[in-house]
């Protein structure tokens, strides 16, 4: 895992750097979540409503709502799929997306629709290459509230 500025950048996830989410590949499901420079920008979470399994959603559009006390706003989705479940374990603890945005805080598991380019999202050192232009960029230092 690389480590930028204090923000973890795990190199086998694929990444949406304009919306700042990441997802994981398991077989025919994906994982998918909050990077931590996301939650780092939107400092400590108060809210998380994913939306519920069955849901069809589409790349770029939303995954669901997260609230903080200086942003709210969706998590936007990777990928064209249907959503199989949702991190019920956010609903009660949403602060854990800013303590482990890449393991207990994923939002929500995804059935990806199939043939679908995965072309706009970057992993592996190309991932760690983007991420640090932006996190240098835009002056981003993570740290994680509890």
């Amino acid at each position: 895992m690389a480590e930028i500025q204090g923000c973890d950048v795990p190199e086998h996830l694929y990444y949406d750097l304009t919306n700042n989410v990441w997802a994981r590949p398991d077989g025919a499901v994906v994982w998918v979540g909050m990077t931590d420079p996301a939650q780092t920008l939107a400092g400590r979470i108060l809210f998380v409503r994913p939306k519920k399994p069955g849901t069809r959603v589409e790349k770029g559009r939303s995954l669901g709502s997260l609230e903080s006390g200086k942003w709210a706003g969706p998590l936007v989705s990777p990928l064209d799929g249907v959503v199989l479940e949702s991190n019920a374990r956010l609903r009660d603890e949403p602060a854990l997306l800013n303590i482990d945005p890449y393991g207990t805080a994923w939002v929500v598991r995804l059935e990806p629709d199939p043939g679908q380019s995965w072309d706009h999202l970057v992993t592996g050192p190309e991932a760690i290459r983007q991420y640090r232009e932006k996190i240098q960029a835009e002056k981003i230092q993570c740290m994680r509230c509890s």
